[in-house]
Formats: C-alpha cells, structure tokens, sequence
C-alpha cells in the first residue's frame, strides 16, 4: 500500500469519480456527489490523502482542510474489502506531524467510526442535533490536541 497526496495527481475528475465510488460503497448511498467532491478537490486549503493498492487501486482516502493552527478530517473512507488491514491507520499518520487541533464529526449510530476515533486519541466533545438525514441521527464531533 502506499499513501499520496491530491497534489501529485493531475486528473481531479478522474479522482472525483474514483472517490464517489469509495463512498458509495461505504454507504446505502454516497452523502456527496462528484462534483461536490470535485469542487472539494480544488479548493486550495484541502489535502486529501489518497491510499493505494499495490495494482493502483484507489481503497482508500481522507479529505482533509487546514486553516492556520486547525484541521479539519471532513471525510475518510476506505473500501469494505480493505478495512482492517492498517490502511486507516496509514491515513491517520499523514497527519500525525500537524500541530493544533485535528476535528472531525460522525453520525452517533456509526459505532465502529467512533471506536477508531478514540484508538487515534480523539475526544468527543460536542454534539450537533439531527444534524444527519436518511436516517435523522446527531453528529458526534470530536477533537484531538496535537503539539510537537
């Protein structure tokens, strides 16, 4: 496996579309579409972490945007068939040296999210009400205070 940045790749539709691929098969259906994830791509202040297989098979990603000392993990995903094999963990390390507060959000019912979460030293520490539709569900936000 080996991790990349969306800086080193030069075709951001193709990408969009391997992502939404990604996402609809993590959910029932995907909660972005390929051009929101496009325009996503483009926005200066984003990095997404992209994790191949050895065949070049996208499996796996994370969305990311920083603002001075704050990031934010607005999406991480990885492929049902690759889950459980460190491909989480290698994402989470490309964010390791950041130094602020990483945060991040998740539906209250995901369980596993959560559980990974806290094994990578998040915290929760808010709650936004009904914030999910399809089913209506809270958004559990975490944070995690990194200084090096």
């Amino acid at each position: 496996m080996r991790i990349v940045d969306n800086c080193l790749i030069t075709d951001n539709e193709q990408l969009a579309s391997e992502i939404y691929k990604i996402l609809s098969s993590c959910y029932l259906k995907s909660p972005w579409s390929i051009q929101q994830i496009l325009s996503d791509i483009e926005i200066p202040e984003n990095l997404y972490f992209l994790a191949y297989d050895d065949k070049n098979l996208l499996i796996g990603f994370m969305a990311t945007q920083a603002i001075i000392d704050e990031m934010e993990i607005t999406n991480i995903a990885v492929l049902p068939n690759y889950r459980r094999q460190g491909v989480a963990q290698s994402l989470f390390n490309q964010v390791s040296e950041f130094c602020g507060t990483l945060f991040l959000e998740v539906r209250e019912g995901n369980k596993a999210a959560q559980k990974l979460y806290e094994k990578f030293g998040f915290v929760e520490f808010n709650r936004r009400k009904h914030y999910y539709t399809n089913p209506m569900e809270d958004a559990l936000l975490f944070k995690k205070e990194q200084n090096s």
